[in-house]
């Protein structure tokens, strides 16, 4: 269904002003949380995608759709240990029926070395290249003044000058983390800087440049007994005006005689926007999961109610020469 574009246009210019995209599962989607994620995995590679969608009862939803892949590479030419990684991302984030659309596409790598040598301690650094086609085709929306008194048409002039059109830009990504890592429980840390280069992020004529994102994630995992594992993960975020803190847990219920199968249930939390419940399952290196976001922010009215759901799936293939444990949701 068509709306309004003068409605439309100006709640999204606020969002895309306000912060860049995010991800209730951010703990499903390494290499957009911090680029030193990239390679840190327990087998020789990872793919991972995530699809969310929000606001759909407004009558126009955002739909952000990701994919990414990273592997381990080198290994038999440094360190025991110590990880090289390589990864690529791509994303594709639309609303209003896809007339406003972003493409992104990332490369990434990261170094992460061991810093003791019972290998409990490590330290990563990475960075990641990004080019984005930002587009918007105004031949795809429905305006005001094209209403007349037999309906819509499309022929009618829609009496503004609007270029439309589409742009291309390149930024910089860096990050850093640190692992702490017992045969029992996990701990990590990580800090990112994004869009370093600060790009012209804008199709009119005003000069606006996309500040820079700041971001803080950590989380951990804890052996409960034999069949039991509790989760928590944590994800702040600092760009221009707008600040975004998520946090929770899942609780891990095993399933069978060993930790092949596990089913998670887990809640989170966007601090004075939603309240976040989660289902998930795992056995072996494949998971999925499923959350929703329930507002309760002023956002919430009574005849609108713009909530989200978002579906992650990760597999990391199985390494049988060593046995390492890293905490699966990374």
């Amino acid at each position: 269904m068509k709306l309004f574009f003068s409605i439309n246009l100006l709640f999204f210019s606020c969002i895309v002003y306000g912060q860049s995209y995010h991800f209730s599962q951010f703990y499903s989607t390494p290499l957009f949380v911090n680029p030193a994620f990239t390679g840190y995995i327990d087998g020789p590679y990872r793919v991972a995608g995530n699809i969310r969608s929000q606001w759909g009862s407004a009558g126009s939803p955002f739909t952000t759709a990701v994919f990414s892949a990273d592997a381990i590479l080198l290994k038999k030419h440094i360190p025991d240990g110590n990880t090289l990684g390589l990864g690529i991302c791509v994303l594709n984030d639309k609303t209003l029926g896809g007339a406003v659309q972003s493409n992104t596409v990332g490369l990434s790598t990261a170094y992460n070395v061991v810093l003791d040598q019972d290998q409990k301690h490590t330290i990563g650094l990475g960075f990641q290249g990004i080019y984005n086609e930002r587009r918007i085709d105004f031949t795809a929306l429905s305006f005001e003044n094209q209403f007349g008194g037999s309906g819509f048409d499309p022929s009618l002039p829609i009496g503004e000058e609007l270029p439309g059109g589409k742009m291309n830009y390149f930024d910089i990504n860096i990050g850093s983390v640190y692992h702490f890592t017992l045969p029992d429980k996990s701990f990590f840390a990580g800090l990112g800087v994004y869009n370093v280069i600060k790009h012209r992020d804008n199709i009119q004529k005003d000069d606006f440049r996309m500040p820079r994102r700041y971001t803080l994630v950590g989380g951990g995992q804890l052996d409960i007994g034999y069949d039991k594992i509790v989760y928590f993960s944590m994800n702040y975020q600092d760009q221009g005006a707008a600040r975004e803190l998520t946090l929770g847990a899942a609780y891990g219920i095993q399933v069978g005689t060993d930790k092949i199968q596990v089913v998670n249930f887990g809640m989170w939390h966007r601090v004075k926007d939603a309240i976040i419940p989660y289902v998930g399952y795992q056995r072996n290196g494949f998971q999925a999961g499923f959350s929703f976001d329930y507002t309760i922010s002023n956002l919430k009215t009574s005849s609108q109610v713009r909530n989200g759901f978002e579906l992650s799936m990760v597999f990391t293939a199985d390494d049988k020469s060593e046995i390492k444990k890293v905490i699966p949701w990374f």
